[in-house]
């Protein structure tokens, strides 16, 4: 592969870590473009300091909590995800402190099988025989052990799939665990994540939701095809923010999901690779015969 002769606005442009890849093979930029990437954009900035706000609230009887809502595939666990990243655990001499816990919701409104999951994310074995009572006093001794200062569960929708008993049931052990803790508890799930929590007043109104709505064309958006272009290892610049027509498109595929948007987008950048042209035109959003989501859906109900 001969030297390329790059724009030095693109180079300025592009990421450090996208430049570092421009000279790679095709497959190692492939593959770059494939691997998982945060890309920040403002409302996912707000989040997570208000999560780190909440974090540091001082501890009392009735702390704070958040409720992230969202629908599917449009961010909502990235963003607790990179929240977890920028808290990883701090190697002490006597032990190890975890600041924030983070797991996801059991399938159905089984607080053993939560606590289960609240252990293994700590690396702690537990016997199966034991009691609710003495799992949860674990919980609480390990949790001061580590020093955590947050607990997140994702995909508290999943709570749904069993009887308004069970849900209820479900959230007064998260309710117990914030009251006796002392530590903001963060929930994360789609849309009907709201009703999970509202199995309960003095439940619900501790979690207060925050909304992840669909993106659609503005500022913000064109703002994240820039950011989004930055981690693209392309020989030649697209700047499809500047392109209005495709920018456009993309957002009509995507149904404003950011998920489907950077699915999108980088569809294009490996077909751009693939075909040579090494720069993100229309022709890219024809050739990776992409299907919106809701047809996607629509296909598999009709089969």
């Amino acid at each position: 592969m001969g030297l390329y002769d790059f724009d030095k606005e693109y180079l300025k442009f592009l990421e450090k870590k996208t430049k570092e890849k421009l000279y790679a093979s095709d497959k190692i930029r492939i593959n770059y473009i494939k691997s998982e990437k945060f890309v920040y954009y403002p409302k996912a900035k707000r989040i997570i300091e208000k999560l780190n706000n909440l974090m540091n609230e001082p501890p009392r009887s009735r702390m704070p909590n958040l409720l992230l809502v969202g629908e599917s595939n449009n961010g909502k666990t990235s963003i607790i995800k990179k929240f977890h990243d920028l808290n990883p655990p701090i190697e002490e001499i006597e032990a190890a402190q975890i600041p924030v816990v983070m797991v996801q919701a059991p399938p159905r409104p089984d607080i053993k099988a939560l606590y289960n999951y609240i252990f293994m994310s700590l690396n702690i074995e537990v016997r199966k025989s034991e009691t609710l009572s003495l799992q949860e006093e674990k919980i609480v001794y390990f949790f001061k052990v580590f020093k955590v200062r947050m607990l997140i569960i994702d995909e508290i929708h999943n709570i749904l799939s069993g009887n308004f008993s069970k849900q209820r049931e479900f959230m007064n052990a998260i309710k117990n665990l914030s009251n006796i803790l002392k530590i903001p508890i963060v929930l994360a799930g789609i849309i009907e994540a709201v009703n999970a929590v509202s199995t309960d007043k003095q439940i619900s109104s501790r979690f207060r939701p925050v909304y992840l709505e669909r993106w659609s064309f503005n500022k913000n958006y064109i703002g994240l095809l820039l950011s989004l272009e930055k981690t693209l290892p392309l020989r030649k610049p697209s700047y499809i923010h500047k392109n209005m027509q495709l920018a456009n498109k993309i957002l009509t595929y995507s149904e404003g999901l950011i998920g489907e948007i950077v699915e999108i987008v980088n569809l294009m950048a490996i077909n751009a690779i693939k075909t040579g042209k090494e720069k993100i035109s229309e022709e890219d959003l024809k050739e990776i015969d992409y299907i919106p989501l809701s047809q996607s859906r629509d296909i598999i109900h009709l089969n």
